[in-house]
């Protein structure tokens, strides 16, 4: 994988990045609170802005649970949207969570996202970077 630098984090999670390549985010394993999913979100599109990058791997696998609906609809509906207007993102990797109870990637976010992005499920990072690579 390549060199990634910090670019923020909190209790729930950290998003890095590999300069000229992606944006990384992963969480903690804490449980979920709104505000610091929130933030986390805030602060990626932030780095896609700020950096230029146009793919975001967000590594799902240790994600206490899966969002509330609330958060759920606030991603799919503002977030997402916003991002994808702000920013030059264009592919969306995704190491869902192992246990179907914890996953956010159901089919119809899956179908929600690829509105905005091309999106894959991986169950390796290096898989991931390698679509990146690839498009």
């Amino acid at each position: 994988m390549p060199a990634t630098r910090h670019y923020f984090s909190n209790a729930l999670g950290s998003i890095d990045f590999v300069p000229g390549a992606y944006v990384q985010l992963r969480w903690s394993g804490q449980p979920l609170s709104s505000p610091e999913l929130r933030a986390l979100y805030i602060h990626v599109r932030n780095v896609l802005e700020r950096k230029g990058l146009h793919c975001l791997l967000v590594d799902h696998r240790a994600m206490a649970s899966a969002p509330d609906a609330a958060d759920q609809q606030w991603l799919l509906t503002q977030w997402l949207p916003e991002t994808a207007a702000r920013t030059r993102a264009t592919h969306y990797a995704a190491l869902p969570a192992p246990d179907p109870a914890r996953r956010l990637h159901t089919e119809p976010v899956v179908q929600d996202l690829r509105r905005y992005l091309s999106v894959a499920l991986f169950d390796d990072p290096e898989q991931a970077a390698a679509w990146f690579d690839a498009a």
